[in-house]
């Protein structure tokens, strides 16, 4: 078994945490937790808040370990991953047994696909993508680096989702639409139409409200 430690402690880090435990050539290490510190040595899905970012420092115990970052914040995470990764981390794909993940399918380092998700053939994931509970890729999509495709959302053939896009629970993306990069397109969203980059857009069918921090 590999030793593997996951960063973040909360809900997806708990169900990263069980498909780890459904894998059975990994040994879970324990969770890291910067942004609560208070919590280090707190027992946690069966193992330990090991503490915050100090447990990674350079030449310490856990140097160059496997590393899956389990936590929702595209931005955050995708800068983490090349953080870590400059310091000889590493970022392996993480399959649940109960997800269905076509052969031939190219998916990036730290790719995350839970239980009930469905990737057809043809389609591309990026580094540090979460294909969350039940959501589907249809074939030949594209999912660029850091989006987050959350439960029972779905993209249609020939999709294409930019780098750090948050696709919300339920939502769908029609055939051959393109959603840009840094979007945020809301839960039970029905996007008919290309969204553009930085854009928030949710409804049914999907409006295109703002910029995002505008």
């Amino acid at each position: 078994m590999e030793p593997i430690l996951i960063w973040g402690a909360g809900g997806h880090a708990k169900v990263v945490a069980q498909t780890l435990r459904r894998l059975p050539f990994w040994q879970l290490l324990g969770f890291i937790d910067d942004v609560t510190p208070e919590r280090a040595g707190e027992a946690f899905e069966g193992t330990t808040v090991l503490g915050g970012r100090e447990v990674v420092a350079a030449g310490g115990a856990y140097a160059e370990t496997a590393m899956a970052i389990a936590f929702g914040n595209n931005e955050a995470r995708l800068a983490l991953w090349q953080e870590m990764s400059a310091r000889g981390f590493t970022f392996p794909v993480l399959i649940d047994p109960n997800a269905v993940v076509a052969s031939g399918v190219d998916i990036g380092a730290g790719t995350y696909v839970a239980a009930g998700a469905i990737v057809q053939p043809g389609a591309s994931l990026g580094a540090q993508v979460i294909v969350n509970t039940g959501a589907i890729v249809e074939h030949d999509c594209r999912v660029g680096e850091g989006v987050h495709l959350c439960p029972r959302s779905c993209l249609n053939g020939h999709a294409t989702v930019g780098r750090g896009t948050w696709i919300g629970a339920g939502a769908i993306v029609r055939d051959r639409a393109t959603v840009g990069e840094n979007a945020f397109v809301g839960i039970g969203a029905l996007v008919l139409a290309d969204v553009a980059d930085d854009m928030l857009a949710y409804g049914h069918p999907a409006q295109s409200i703002r910029k995002i921090g505008a």
